[in-house]
């Protein structure tokens, strides 16, 4: 049954900041369904980042996707702070976030959650970078060295996994772990050995010589054979994803034509999100290679038992780590396997 909720209204091709958004005058998901007098049903969808190309084509071209339907679609971007909490207070239908994201949401809201449709992988992912000249090669010559990061906070857990993996022992326990908005400042001023972050802001950095010697997609390759770890991607209320199947089905035909779409004609794509985004061409050609999207295979565009598999191993690694207070019991029942 579709949780009641207030609506924030957004239709399909506007960006909203999130302290924009209003709340008044909106009647529910349930509200609007059949027999209710209130005209079709209205699926909300958010997304935590302005920029990922392929969401801001379906965002652009939701009337030629949804524009047959007897429901509305209405699209919301947030942030990674408020999403959740958006979620959580029946704000959105449905939202683009990690797995480690979903037992929060359990802890937090009490809410069964389902991931069905992958729309990123760690490849490589966030990455430890040390400067021209030093002695380090590994992880392991970074043993209580100063390490700069983004606040973990505002992170999804990669970087917390990915050394409890390599390394046995948590990250604030094997780093003398600084962290701040401006990790990159730090190795560039002196003031870290080595720095965690993720590309693009990694790009400057290797332009001036600095040395890859550890990324998260080498260390979940070596701990659990998986050289393409999922992470962000469409999650719902599970009881959401079985009642409402055929929109869910629809959300996900649409989001693989965009990639297709994407793989075969990356300017036509590009030029739609920069429109919708209001985010440069350039910035969102950057994006699509971060996020490896014209070289994503057709299986990394599932959820496939391997998916299962590495996130059955990772949840106990993000309770050791805090991240989450318990790993799930059943984590096969977070994901629904593509079919």
């Amino acid at each position: 049954m579709t949780r009641s909720r207030p609506c924030n209204r957004v239709r399909a091709a506007a960006l909203v900041v999130v302290g924009a958004l209003t709340l008044a005058g909106c009647s529910t998901s349930s509200d609007e369904g059949d027999g209710g007098g209130g005209g079709p049903t209205t699926y909300t969808v958010g997304i935590d980042v302005a920029f990922h190309p392929i969401f801001d084509y379906v965002m652009g071209q939701a009337e030629e996707y949804f524009g047959d339907k007897d429901y509305d679609v209405e699209f919301e971007v947030l942030d990674a702070t408020t999403q959740v909490p958006a979620f959580g207070a029946g704000d959105l239908d449905v939202m683009t976030t990690v797995p480690s994201f979903m037992p929060r949401v359990k802890e937090q809201f009490d809410i069964d959650t389902t991931y069905f449709f992958p729309m990123a992988r760690w490849t490589p992912g966030p990455t430890i970078l040390v400067p021209p000249g030093s002695s380090a090669t590994s992880i392991e010559d970074l043993e209580g060295a100063t390490v700069a990061v983004a606040p973990l906070s505002s992170r999804f857990g990669a970087e917390q996994m990915s050394v409890l993996a390599a390394t046995g022992s948590n990250i604030e326990d094997y780093f003398e772990l600084v962290e701040t908005d401006a990790a990159a400042q730090e190795i560039s001023g002196g003031r870290a050995d080595a720095v965690f972050i993720e590309a693009p802001a990694t790009a400057p950095l290797l332009d001036e010589g600095y040395i890859e010697i550890f990324n998260v997609q080498d260390a979940f390759e070596e701990a659990f054979g998986d050289p393409a770890v999922m992470n962000g991607g469409y999650i719902a209320e599970s009881a959401f994803v079985s009642e409402n199947a055929a929109f869910v089905e629809d959300l996900i035909a649409a989001t693989r034509d965009a990639w297709d779409t994407f793989q075969s004609d990356p300017d036509a794509v590009i030029e739609v999100a920069s429109e919708v985004s209001g985010v440069p061409p350039e910035q969102l050609e950057l994006v699509g290679q971060v996020l490896n999207l014209a070289e994503t295979t057709e299986e990394q565009k599932q959820v496939t038992e391997q998916d299962v598999a590495t996130w059955t191993e990772l949840f106990p690694l993000l309770a050791e780590a805090g991240f989450i207070s318990e790993a799930p019991e059943d984590p096969a029942a977070l994901f629904q396997i593509t079919e």
